[in-house]
């Protein structure tokens, strides 16, 4: 590879000369055998036409949206923007069939990050100019479709940026169905230390395989799934995320038919493969190549570990391929990780402990404990540090408190947001100036060397690998029917042996419900709808019941303590 490159164009650029017709991306539409792929030189061409079309609206820094669904469409968009010099936004795509129920995540990010182009589909291009209404929103946006030969003889009028580490690449939008976005700024810096510290931690090289279901809107999809393929110089193989949903034996089939040595998801993935794959579909797959199976972006659980390794043990699967990890959008993508080949650390430890921030080991006769499983190893050049949230001072050993880093993977903040950027991106321990840290917002401790999570202080459901703000399942709740009180509902999670369940609290109106069931099954079906998470338990409270602050905020730490203590007002309704 090309020595010290300043970003990934001068990587595709190398890999376009010197590996003109290696195999660069594989996408199997139908998450099976229907399959399309390009070469690096392809890929080169592609970019370069595309970010020639770009060029002609846009200059250096300026920002612009993808609108894709996932694809090769969409990797060629991502690297033309960064070809053609401008701030890549990656974001989940409106369907042309539904555009006025699924634009509006879409509209937020456009008043937020002031795009001068959005490069999309001709399906999709199609649907906004058939209404006038939603057509308007994009009156002053250069709204580019690649997916047709329109631009492709245009590679030759491309001009090579000049892009400086220290340039933002892309941002990484971090919000919730109704909150207003923030976009993290990822460097092009940011992205190859990353990259580099991914490579070394997973063990990947040139001759690895990987394959990906994961969808490249966020970090893990975009830049393990898509990116770090490019940077280490092997082929990736994608499948579109809703295949995998319906048929979670296809992300199996893949990884036994290219023989992948390196692939992984949330847990919940892992969950789903062994309800859903049965014994004697599992004669059909080896897993034997399988080298690095990595699990985060939410809680890892001892038991799904097991009933995988168990359930895949006839086909080859090895219990310690499985790499929990941690990492976030904040810092580009890995924090920690590994090392790989090795059966995963964890910890016993008792729930008393757990609950006044303090790890103590079980000694093996308790029965109120809680297995924590570690994220493994800091990952590269980095500073981790357990911070004592009220006084910002190092907490000590055995102490639970919120994970902070100092890295040169630290993104550059958020995209227009100074005061969160400095509050988030730039804090310092009690009494000194010397170095500014990140602020995770997760809880953890660190035992030789390992890191451990324990919560989040940051108020982020995860369900099956997406992330829910629970003030918008509020207003949803909240919304649903008469009897809720205005501002009178929290939502939070709990965690059972295998996975978060998501828990209202409603204080109602009581002499406006005439039926219960029919109160609590209209909740559970709206937010169903609206978020696509299933309620596990509804609790119907008096007026006050919710601890809030002084300023009308909800205490969703303390209504989950009241929660789970069973001290909270409930009514009975006959």
């Amino acid at each position: 590879m090309t020595d010290d490159p300043n970003s990934l164009v001068d990587i595709l650029r190398w890999r376009a000369i010197h590996e003109p017709y290696r195999l660069a991306y594989r996408y199997l539409k139908d998450g099976e055998t229907d399959e399309v792929t390009v070469t690096y030189k392809e890929l080169d061409r592609l970019a370069r036409a595309i970010a020639a079309n770009l060029q002609s609206s846009s200059k250096l820094g300026d920002r612009a949206i993808l609108l894709f669904p996932p694809g090769l469409d969409f990797v060629a968009a991502y690297f033309a923007g960064l070809y053609a010099g401008v701030i890549v936004i990656p974001a989940y795509p409106p369907h042309p069939a539904r555009l006025e129920k699924t634009l509006e995540t879409t509209l937020r990010i456009i008043v937020d990050a002031e795009p001068t182009a959005i490069l999309l589909t001709a399906s999709l291009l199609e649907a906004i100019n058939s209404q006038s209404n939603i057509k308007k929103k994009f009156d002053k946006i250069k709204l580019l479709v690649t997916d047709t030969d329109v631009i492709f003889d245009g590679d030759k009028k491309w001009q090579q940026p000049e892009i400086d580490k220290d340039d933002i690449a892309f941002l990484q939008y971090t919000s919730g169905s109704t909150s207003a976005p923030k976009g993290v700024m990822i460097s092009h810096g940011n992205l190859l230390n990353n990259l580099e510290r991914i490579e070394k931690s997973m063990g990947l090289t040139s001759q690895s395989s990987t394959v990906f279901w994961l969808p490249p809107y966020h970090d893990m999809g975009l830049i393990g799934g898509v990116l770090q393929s490019l940077y280490t110089g092997y082929p990736v193989t994608l499948i579109p995320h809703l295949m995998f949903l319906q048929k979670p034996i296809r992300w199996l089939k893949a990884i036994s038919r290219y023989k992948a040595t390196t692939s992984g998801a949330p847990n919940f993935a892992y969950d789903l493969c062994v309800r859903k794959i049965k014994t004697e579909q599992i004669k059909e797959l080896d897993l034997s190549r399988w080298e690095v199976a990595f699990n985060g972006a939410e809680p890892v659980h001892r038991k799904t570990m097991d009933q995988f390794s168990n359930h895949f043990f006839s086909c080859g699967y090895k219990r310690e391929a499985f790499f929990p990890c941690y990492g976030l959008a904040e810092s580009t993508l890995m924090v920690t990780g590994g090392p790989k080949s090795r059966i995963p650390k964890m910890k016993t430890l008792l729930k008393s402990g757990l609950q006044e921030n303090k790890a103590i080991l079980a000694k093996g006769d308790e029965d109120d404990t809680q297995t924590i499983i570690s994220s493994g190893q800091s990952v590269g050049k980095q500073k981790m540090i357990i911070v004592d949230v009220e006084t910002h001072s190092p907490c000590p050993p055995d102490c639970i408190g919120e994970v902070w880093i100092s890295s040169s993977c630290v993104g550059k903040g958020y995209w227009n947001r100074p005061a969160e950027s400095e509050s988030t991106f730039n804090v310092c321990l009690s009494g000194t100036t010397e170095e500014s840290y990140l602020r995770t917002g997760d809880l953890g401790f660190i035992a030789e060397e390992e890191l451990y999570i324990t919560g989040r202080l940051k108020n982020l459901i995860i369900v099956n690998g997406k992330n829910h703000y629970p003030h918008d399942i509020q207003r949803t709740v909240e919304d649903s029917h008469l009897a809720i009180i205005s501002a009178g509902c929290a939502v939070f999670s709990v965690e059972n042996t295998n996975s978060e369940q998501v828990i209202v609290v409603a204080e109602i109106q009581h002499k406006q419900v005439t039926n219960p069931d029919e109160l609590t099954n209209t909740i559970r079906r709206i937010v169903s709808q609206e978020h696509g998470v299933s309620v596990s338990d509804i609790k119907l409270v008096l007026q006050g019941s919710i601890p809030k602050t002084t300023s009308g905020k909800i205490k969703h730490f303390l209504c989950k303590k009241n929660y789970l203590t069973k001290t909270l007002k409930e009514i009975t309704l006959l």
